[in-house]
């Protein structure tokens, strides 16, 4: 069995990571881009670790992501248990791959001192309960999380467990260099309206998006920009729901598409097996809900298919990742049949990721990306030339127009005296708006609140 190599910026970061400890930091958080090769780098060091004296614990959160931790291992022929559901436990070997559901409930036949160092991967889940309940109860050990996007949707920041973070090349600089493929970024015309979307834990409600998305054309459209742009080839179909994803299947499928569906409602097996069928290629489209938008490899996978809009860029650029594995002459396509482009950005812009928290304002700020009006390919908006079809973008001449009218001076005092005789919040909200305010709703409820703390007005519903 060959020995994989460390690629340059991987031996980097290694160095950068073993001097994080030397500096005495217990917590390092390392971010890598997807595909950027995470999996072999904390295999890695787990050997050297390991071959110290140490034992190591690689903590994930799927089956899928289980074995693959596991292979690359085995690739490096380091001897390792499994903790894992409908398993016991080998605590003799000094290298263990966990499942963290089922670690966090075996902790009680672990001592807090046993392991020396824990492997965290697809690290931006730290915050979470179950994560937290093991970091907590592991307090003796070093921890090395590892993530391509340490950023959560709700803004928590992951400087709560790690204290030094170690950055690896960009998207950008890898893409460059030859370790992920190329794309192109589609956004079809025919796009999705999230305005009406109910928001769940910090994201969109998938259960409504589904059935907005199997009502509405996109779920159509994708079938006619398959065929134009992926004909053929295989890709990735991210859903909002199993029903939706089944019924996107089934729509390739009725239409002369292998394609199927795939969800953790599967047995193991039966999902390895999609997998492979997709790595081969004898399946074309694969759609899921959630099960493959991490840690999942598949080579061959020239493109995906975004029909599950997110305000969380962490999915976001997992899901796009998924089609970024280099091969000989690839170029990955996207299509974005939802707007996540435009919302959250370019897989190639340059991110400033932090270990502190991100303000609810920032995380809505709307990125710098423009579509092709000719080709609708999604880019960077600094480009002046698009790089599909060579559309040339020109500035925008605006000519200042002259209409007819007089400036009428808004005296304060009858200013005050409109915003007095308001009785209700509506009557406010229609003042803000006549005046022209960024926030009217706001603003009315400034004033009523300032009202009612005078005494001065009963509380208007």
């Amino acid at each position: 069995m060959t020995t994989p190599t460390l690629r340059p910026y991987q031996l980097q970061a290694v160095a950068e990571i073993r001097q994080a400890y030397q500096a005495r930091h217990r917590s390092v958080l390392f971010v890598l881009p997807t595909g950027g090769g995470k999996t072999v780098l904390f295999s890695h060091i787990t050997r050297e670790t390991a071959a110290r004296g140490n034992r190591v614990c690689i903590l994930v959160h799927r089956a899928e992501l289980l074995r693959q931790a596991s292979a690359s291992l085995d690739a490096l022929d380091v001897p390792h248990g499994l903790i894992a559901a409908n398993r016991s436990m080998d605590l003799s070997r000094p290298v263990q791959v966990a499942s963290v559901q089922t670690l966090a409930r075996r902790l009680h036949h672990i001592p807090p001192d046993f392991f020396n160092l824990l492997v965290i991967d697809e690290a931006h889940h730290s915050n979470a309960g179950t994560w937290a309940r093991v970091l907590e109860h592991c307090r003796a050990a070093r921890v090395l999380g590892v993530t391509a996007t340490p950023i959560r949707c709700d803004g928590r920041g992951l400087g709560e467990w790690y204290s030094a973070m170690v950055l690896g090349p960009t998207p950008a600089e890898l893409t460059e260099a030859g370790f992920l493929a190329p794309a192109r970024v589609l956004a079809p015309p025919i796009g999705f309206d999230t305005s009406g979307l109910r928001r769940r834990m910090g994201d969109f409600d998938m259960s409504q998006a589904g059935q907005a998305l199997q009502a509405g054309q996109a779920m159509g459209d994708c079938l006619s920009h398959y065929r134009r742009y992926l004909d053929g080839q295989t890709a990735i179909a991210f859903c909002c729901s199993v029903a939706h994803a089944e019924a996107v299947a089934d729509l390739f499928q009725r239409n002369g598409v292998a394609a199927a569906s795939i969800d953790g409602r599967m047995g193991p097996a039966n999902r390895e097996y999609l997998l492979a069928e997709l790595g081969a290629g004898r399946l074309k489209v694969l759609t899921s809900c959630s099960l493959i938008g991490e840690g999942v490899d598949v080579v061959s996978v020239a493109g995906c298919i975004l029909l599950r809009p997110t305000q969380s860029v962490s999915l976001h650029l997992q899901m796009i990742g998924r089609c970024l594995r280099p091969q000989p002459g690839k170029q990955a396509v996207i299509l974005d049949h939802v707007g996540n482009i435009l919302r959250l950005g370019h897989h190639l812009e340059e991110r400033e990721w932090t270990l502190e928290g991100t303000p609810k304002k920032d995380r809505e700020k709307a990125p710098s990306v423009k579509v092709c009006p000719q080709c609708f390919a999604a880019m960077p908006s600094a480009r002046q030339t698009c790089p599909d079809c060579g559309h040339q973008f020109t500035p925008e001449r605006r000519e200042l127009q002259h209409v007819e009218g007089e400036l009428v001076e808004v005296q304060r005092r009858e200013a005050k005296r409109e915003q007095g005789q308001a009785q209700t919040v509506e009557d406010l909200i229609a003042i803000g708006k006549r005046r022209g305010m960024k926030n009217p709703r706001g603003w009315a409820r400034h004033v009523m609140a300032a009202r009612q703390a005078k005494g001065q007005w009963r509380k208007v519903a």
